[in-house]
């Protein structure tokens, strides 16, 4: 995948222009030439503040005579490293890419209560309200429907949930629906998106109490929670209403820009809305730019990280940064925005959490390509930032893991591999990164175009990486979850060895798969990882592969359980011999077991759970949900939950 130029250059053709140099001024000289609108160019270094009111409103120009509709934001990551977290309970949470990092997810559990975020049922003439379920346990681990959450603000799809101590948030927006009757019939009219966050009081599960409404405007890049803090990262893209898109004449060309001029920056700027009542996130002359960045450039997107106290509501900080951005990736200490630079170079933007304050910013060579998620391919570990991208440019992938490290306000580069030390190459001939996981001072690669190899590279030293090993094996792994005692769970996909080309045949696409691989790795001795006890289910996947919430891992002294949702596909008549459809599926929750402190570790099936599914709405696989607590398993299932024990599989619900 490539990515496309960000920051959109505004070069005048006959004369400066006088009216915005640098000055944040809501009564600007008038201007005498119309801007011409050059290629757009890319920025490398540190941001800066002092410079945002000119280059945002020259973005919005460029934005809005460049384009024959309004202006849209750029597509988010809601989506979204190091040991998945591992708590000290006896029931598993979200799966996570760093410990004490916490995730936003349809589901949350504190071992009595269970959240449930439902999703929307769509009819022809309208939609179904969302709604947060709340269910209590029983002693016998039954569940007791005790409330809905209704949500406020115009909420019809929630992005997830965060749970601290007796505050849940829940993180909504507002998507415009129209029946299909209506839709042809409505005229067109601009909406921006906003986040709308309900925070609840559910001390007791059966009187749930709103304390808080917040909205933002924007879209939702994404969300992490530390401790009490919640962490917001939003798009915004100003809009003046007044001026038309896609001017064509010079008259109405300069027109445009003088109303753009003329319009207040707190026009400009997106706001928060707390219970109503309006509220600046920043002043336009706060936000960071390009510190490259002259008068004559611009782009017209504001990024804005926001830190709520989830215990303390109306404690909100925020800061802002005009740049692109397509992914974020959090440390304890620290949040990095990513943003491509070219098709060839990737940046990223070092924010401090404690404070909000703008740290330094840095580039590797290449991209963080969608083939694997982005997210694992960042990792922060003793003040050094590890980033795998992935350099396209000669036409076959070359794949680098860089180490950066802050001087002053900027990332610098103090390792790169492969080097002329170590000149092994990350990966054979036009093979692709599938997965990445870093943990402690390893980071584990899988590539994969005919056979999967699994590199093993020591950070021990971040100065000096070294890759120490090697695995090939039929498949790969699109997600790698770290366990202790240097083991590894990889999931994927298997591969049949006969569709593997013989020798000298060309290569032109992956191997096709065959079924879903789950696989145990022993990675003691870094010279010569170990597949064990892989496991296959034939025509067949799991959503973990593109969404690592969907796993649900319980570590207690070592003894891991595992929960992942499985669909089989086929169309023989064992899949399901009543359905009319010639291509038939299977959804299951698959349970594995694994006990890290054996001497020969194995990876052991546990059971398979089946459920019926009582709506009469298509159920999603892709969200499936479980929960482990001792030796019984929640499996959420659409809006509804099912239990079982652990080993018999007997199955109680819906409830």
């Amino acid at each position: 995948m490539t990515f496309r130029i960000l920051y959109i250059a505004v070069v005048p053709t006959l004369a400066l222009l006088t009216a915005c140099g640098g000055s944040s001024s809501d009564d600007p000289e008038p201007i005498i030439t119309v801007p011409q609108v050059n290629a757009a160019k890319g920025f490398d270094g540190p941001l800066a503040q002092g410079k945002a009111s000119t280059f945002i409103r020259n973005g919005i120009y460029a934005t809005t005579v460049a384009s024959t509709s309004a202006p849209s934001t750029p597509t988010t990551d809601a989506a979204p490293a190091t040991p998945a977290p591992e708590n000290n309970f006896s029931f598993s949470g979200t799966n996570t890419v760093e410990q004490g990092v916490d995730e936003a997810d349809r589901i949350k559990y504190d071992g009595e209560t269970l959240f449930l975020a439902t999703f929307p049922n769509w009819t022809l003439a309208n939609q179904e309200e969302v709604k947060v379920r709340v269910l209590t346990r029983n002693e016998d681990f039954t569940l007791q429907a005790q409330t809905d959450i209704e949500l406020a603000g115009g909420v019809n799809n929630i992005e997830g949930l965060y749970l601290h101590q007796d505050r849940l948030a829940t993180l909504g927006i507002e998507s415009p629906y129209y029946s299909i009757d209506t839709l042809s019939s409505l005229p067109w009219v601009y909406s921006e998106p906003e986040i709308t966050i309900n925070i609840h009081d559910v001390s007791d599960p059966t009187d749930v109490e709103l304390v808080t409404e917040i909205k933002i405007d924007g879209a939702l890049l994404s969300s992490r929670r530390i401790d009490d803090a919640l962490f917001i990262v939003s798009n915004y893209v100003p809009y003046v209403s007044d001026i038309a898109p896609g001017a064509a004449s010079d008259a109405e060309k300069l027109d445009t820009y003088q109303k753009i001029l003329s319009t207040p920056s707190s026009s400009i700027m997106p706001k928060r809305y707390v219970d109503g009542q309006s509220q600046p996130l920043n002043n336009i002359e706060q936000c960071y730019v390009p510190a490259e960045a002259t008068n004559d450039d611009g782009y017209a997107q504001i990024l804005t990280v926001t830190k709520i106290n989830l215990l303390e509501p109306t404690e909100i900080q925020s800061m802002c940064m005009s740049v692109y951005a397509y992914m974020m990736y959090m440390s304890e200490q620290n949040l990095y925005i990513g943003s491509g630079v070219s098709s060839e170079q990737t940046s990223f933007h070092k924010v401090q959490l404690s404070d909000l304050s703008y740290q330094a910013s840095g580039s590797v060579q290449g991209v963080l390509n969608w083939r694997s998620d982005p997210v694992f391919k960042l990792n922060e570990k003793d003040g050094f930032l590890r980033v795998v991208s992935t350099d396209y440019s000669s036409g076959s992938p070359e794949h680098r893991l860089t180490v950066l490290s802050q001087q002053a306000n900027e990332l610098e580069a103090v390792a790169i591999l492969p080097n002329q030390d170590q000149p092994e190459k990350i990966g054979k001939p036009d093979e692709d990164i599938y997965a990445v996981r870093f943990v402690d001072d390893k980071a584990y690669v899988v590539t994969f175009l005919q056979i999967d190899p699994l590199y093993v590279i020591d950070l021990t030293d971040n100065t000096s990486p070294i890759i120490t090993g090697s695995l090939e094996i039929p498949g790969f792994s699109s997600y790698l979850h770290p366990m202790e005692n240097d083991l590894l769970l990889g999931i994927g996909q298997q591969i049949n060895l006969a569709n593997i080309p013989a020798t000298g045949e060309q290569v032109i696409a992956p191997v096709p798969v065959s079924g879903l691989k789950i696989s145990l790795f022993d990675v003691r001795d870094p010279a010569n990882p170990l597949e064990i006890t892989p496991l296959v289910i034939e025509d067949a996947y799991t959503p973990v592969e593109w969404n690592y919430k969907a796993l649900s891992a319980l570590n207690i002294e070592g003894v891991y359980q595992f929960a992942l949702p499985v669909e089989q596909w086929g169309n023989s008549d064992d899949i399901d011999p009543a359905s009319t459809s010639m291509l038939r599926s299977r959804n299951s929750l698959v349970l594995l077991q694994s006990d890290s402190n054996a001497q020969d570790p194995t990876l052991d099936w546990v059971n398979s759970l089946e459920v019926e599914n009582t709506s009469d709405t298509y159920v999603y696989s892709g969200d499936d949900r479980s929960i482990i607590h001792g030796q019984n398993v929640y499996y959420i299932r659409g809006n509804q939950v099912w239990l079982s024990s652990w080993s018999d599989g007997q199955i109680s619900g819906p409830f």
